[in-house]
């Protein structure tokens, strides 16, 4: 079922009251949220347990759509999935990847966000000024092209450019101080590295093309993007999370949090 269908459904049906076994904590006026609380700009947590981030931002923004208060419970990444099974939360809001593994495991809401991956180049290149995906995809012909070794990134290249040397790096700090002294044409890669790299002296001659590419553009190499984890089958709670987030997205606020924390939009699009 699409999200449009989803979401009329949702109010059809009277999804958005919750359900008298799988969403207790909600009908007490409360959402459990597991994050790790211990990723920078994603989700931190201070000594006295309060949470920040953009998963935090989402977190609330889901909260106050339902009318419910977020209580946050900090844990390890890797533990996030089990403890939820054992009940210690109800979702996961913690930068978390839609992936065909964990699918197999969790529930995930429509995907949100998506970390944007850019071409880097010289100002003064030919390249700075295209607008398509497609004329990138002609211009670098030829290029030498950096990219972190064994990424989504680099399958993206290896996938969608013909035609072009290919260098990989073990370490985002050689890919930039190659493409810093001349040694690599592009760099491509995503866009917290490149708001860091543009921000020193060694990328002040350098820029963004202005072409955002997110996992949307290829699903099957980039993935999904980020969605909100919950036990499988708990579908109410699913409907009314899936309803909170088209309005977010809808109403900007998905984009606020993500202009606030990484200075750019990481929004995914709610289709309906």
């Amino acid at each position: 079922m699409n999200i449009s269908k989803l979401i009329k459904s949702a109010f059809a049906s009277g999804l958005l009251v919750a359900g008298a076994a799988t969403m207790a904590s909600a009908e007490e006026g409360v959402l459990r949220i597991g994050t790790e609380g211990d990723a920078p700009k994603f989700s931190m947590a201070d000594p006295s347990g309060n949470v920040t981030g953009f998963d935090a931002d989402i977190a609330n923004g889901i909260c106050a759509e339902m009318k419910v208060q977020c209580k946050f419970v900090v844990q390890t990444f890797s533990s996030l999935v089990p403890s939820m099974d054992s009940d210690r939360f109800d979702v996961i809001i913690s930068g978390l990847g839609i992936t065909a593994e964990r699918e197999k495991k969790i529930d995930y809401s429509i995907p949100y966000a998506t970390t944007p991956l850019y071409f880097v180049v010289a100002k003064d290149s030919p390249l700075a000024g295209l607008k398509s995906l497609d004329e990138i995809k002609k211009a670098i012909v030829g290029k030498s092209v950096g990219v972190p070794t064994g990424t989504t990134y680099a399958r993206f290249i290896e996938k969608r450019m013909t035609g072009v040397d290919l260098k990989t790096y073990d370490a985002v700090t050689q890919l930039t101080a190659d493409l810093a002294s001349g040694r690599i044409d592009v760099a491509f890669g995503d866009s917290p590295t490149w708001v860091d790299f543009l921000a020193t002296p060694d990328g002040a001659n350098f820029a963004k093309v202005d072409v955002k590419i997110i996992s949307t553009d290829d699903p099957e190499v980039l993935g999904r993007g980020m969605g909100v984890g919950m036990r499988k089958g708990n579908t109410d709670l699913k409907a009314k999370i899936d309803v909170a987030l088209c309005k977010m997205i809808n109403d900007g606020a998905v984009k606020k949090a993500s202009m606030q924390w990484f200075q750019d939009d990481y929004t995914i699009p709610c289709k309906q």
